[in-house]
């Protein structure tokens, strides 16, 4: 065998790897209530939000070429979220159906 027959297999398995760990990830912003700045990540592979060190609850994720939002669920029954990361950054906070604070992210 030479060392053509070789090198190619590699080569393929090396684009197979980065490809699939370029697909896999998460993203972040930095959000700021009038309060204190925190960091809210969400995780694309497991589907899991977190402020901070607190997890929420995804109930949906919209992602097309223009827009990226993951909304979802509170603890203890407070209130919901709108994380946009796409086309802007901010995170909306809604109880009884209302919006009733939007803080700004980068």
């Amino acid at each position: 065998m030479t060392g053509r027959g070789i090198r190619y297999p590699l080569a393929a398995f090396a684009l197979f790897l980065s490809c699939s760990s370029a697909s896999a990830g998460s993203i972040s912003m930095i959000c700021e209530n009038p309060r204190r700045e925190y960091r809210v990540t969400f995780n694309e592979d497991t589907r899991a939000f977190s402020a901070d060190d607190t997890d929420y609850r995804v109930l949906a994720v919209e992602m097309t070429q223009e827009r990226y939002v993951v909304a979802g669920l509170t603890v203890d029954q407070g209130p919901t979220f709108r994380a946009h990361f796409r086309p802007y950054q901010k995170l909306e906070w809604y109880t009884d159906n209302q919006l009733y604070q939007t803080d700004g992210c980068r």
